[in-house]
């Protein structure tokens, strides 16, 4: 009885090593699929550090918006050309005059929105900075405010004494006064202020320098609370666009929330301000950008890696 045991348990083992050896090249086959799915689709993010871009991400993923700062009675007051880059991990932030001229129109960018609407002007800062932009959205003093207060605002420290008496009888809630030395944290409203007035012994060009260091620090200051930032980017998107003049869509917006999402899970520090130079007129009325600022900036919104273009000939 034994020696058939025996003999049943020999002739089972070479059918158990069959199954067994076909059981490790299952493993492996779905193992080696499995891998190149992630990697493929970037899952876990294996073979890079945090600080790296997504090597998918082209040219096709950077999106330029140009935002426009109106008032209630139609006046242009400031822009902010926003330009994000997930193939070099950056947001570039440039402040833009209505003061800018246009030297193929003879206008500026303020009598270009009086004369044409947002869509030309688009078309004439895109002219005189020598870039293409994708979208334009109008932006109210109030959406503006809240803005930035929703940033927690900026915490500025003055170089020079700022003053200016806004002339409301009523309320003192609309002048400026900041003293040399002072540091204060700005909140929506004062850094409106600030950026409109002529506070500066630089002139215009002093609103343009602190507009832009103002939008950096407080987008550097949102990618330094990547959690908090993520639930607020609903937020942000939908005070920008209330009562907004837009081409850009909600659509739009999804797609670049996810990459913003991204950027902020691995922990990019993603803002750059570049402000213009040129050369101002007497009193202030016309600036004309430097054509060196222009080659730089073109320089920078160059995408580190340029989306494959589509031979429709090889579709027939």
């Amino acid at each position: 009885m034994s020696k058939k045991r025996n003999k049943k348990k020999r002739s089972q083992a070479p059918i158990a090593l069959v199954y067994f050896a076909a059981l490790c090249v299952c493993l492996v086959v779905v193992g080696g699929m499995v891998l190149t799915l992630f990697q493929r689709y970037d899952i876990l993010s294996l073979g890079k550090s945090d600080s790296e871009a997504y090597e998918g991400y082209t040219s096709d993923d950077c999106t330029t918006i140009l935002f426009a700062r109106i008032n209630s009675k139609n006046v242009l007051h400031d822009m902010l050309l926003y330009r994000l880059d997930p193939t070099k991990d950056k947001i570039f932030l440039v402040p833009v005059t209505p003061y800018m001229l246009d030297q193929s129109t003879g206008y500026t960018l303020k009598q270009t929105l009086e004369s044409g609407g947002m869509q030309t002007l688009t078309d004439s800062v895109s002219r005189c900075l020598g870039v293409d932009i994708d979208y334009y959205m109008t932006i109210s003093n109030g959406s503006f405010d809240n803005i930035c207060d929703q940033f927690g605002g900026y915490t500025y420290t003055a170089l020079e004494d700022l003053y200016y008496l806004s002339g409301d009888m009523e309320s003192e809630k609309n002048d400026v006064t900041i003293k040399k030395g002072s540091t204060q944290t700005l909140m929506g409203r004062q850094i409106r202020l600030v950026m409109t007035y002529p506070v500066f012994s630089e002139g215009r060009q002093g609103n343009m320098k602190f507009m832009a260091a103002a939008l950096e620090s407080m987008v550097a200051g949102a990618f330094a609370l990547p959690d908090s930032t993520k639930g607020n980017l609903d937020v942000f998107y939908n005070l920008a666009k209330k009562k907004s003049d837009t081409t850009f869509t909600d659509e739009n917006y999804n797609v670049m929330k996810g990459i913003l999402v991204d950027m902020l899970a691995r922990g990019v520090s993603p803002a750059v301000s570049l402000t213009p130079t040129g050369t101002w007129n007497a009193d202030e009325t016309q600036f004309i950008v430097n054509e060196a600022f222009c080659e730089e900036l073109q320089n920078q919104f160059t995408p580190a890696v340029m989306a494959k273009k589509i031979d429709d000939s090889s579709k027939k």
